[in-house]
């Protein structure tokens, strides 16, 4: 959210040729992210309750397999007629969100039960030859060995340590890449006051007062 209200101003600014004072809170980020829930409550007067795996619609939900869960992400009414479809059971789509949500209980139980039948990679491979959004729940050791993330430089590693970190370690990058001048890591994170001196310099210190105020141990 910091970026993206940086980014804001900066556009802004290119345009009017006026700086910004931003003020960024960390409730009001809270409540962003969750931005769906909260205008459903704005809307409808009823609040969401804690779910864990489970969503709204059941077809939009986690289940176990065999050997693991599987995230469906047949979220609007297309992609849950193709998943029933899919699963043999096309008399379970429904024609409306509404009709979905009232037969939540019993698509849950359905689904509980089909899903129990095939281990967690069948599933992923066998649901997205059917167009149906569907994967395999990763651990985090999974989704970091993960080639994709390889291709894409979403992790930057240090090999020979840092100051401080002797072993080699990784940091992510970012999410997105662009054509040029896209997002790096040029250096690993600095030690507690390594750029004081730099800092106190750009503001106008003299060496001499640097130099003071670390005898002050001010800095």
């Amino acid at each position: 959210m910091g970026a993206f209200a940086l980014s804001a101003a900066l556009f802004q600014r290119e345009r009017t040729g006026r700086g910004q004072r931003i003020d960024l809170a960390m409730l009001d980020v809270a409540l962003m992210m969750q931005a769906s829930h909260v205008t459903a409550y704005l809307a409808s007067g009823k609040a969401a309750k804690p779910s864990g795996n489970k969503h709204p619609q059941a077809t939009n939900s986690a289940y176990p397999t065999k050997d693991g869960m599987v995230m469906l992400g047949a979220s609007n009414l297309r992609q849950q007629r193709r998943l029933w479809a899919a699963l043999g059971r096309p008399e379970m789509a429904k024609s409306t969100n509404e009709q979905r949500l009232a037969a939540r209980d019993a698509e849950e139980a359905v689904l509980n039960e089909i899903m129990l039948t095939r281990t967690a990679d069948e599933w992923e491979a066998y649901l997205q030859s059917k167009h149906v959004p569907a994967a395999r729940v990763r651990r985090m050791e999974e989704a970091l060995a993960d080639p994709h993330l390889a291709s894409r430089g979403v992790v930057h590693r240090f090999e020979g340590g840092a100051p401080g970190v002797p072993q080699p370690f990784g940091v992510p990058v970012a999410a997105f890449t662009l054509a040029h001048g896209g997002p790096r890591v040029d250096s690993p994170p600095p030690t507690v006051g390594q750029h004081t001196d730099a800092v106190l310099g750009e503001l106008g210190y003299s060496a001499a007062e640097i130099a003071a105020l670390r005898a002050s141990k001010a800095v």
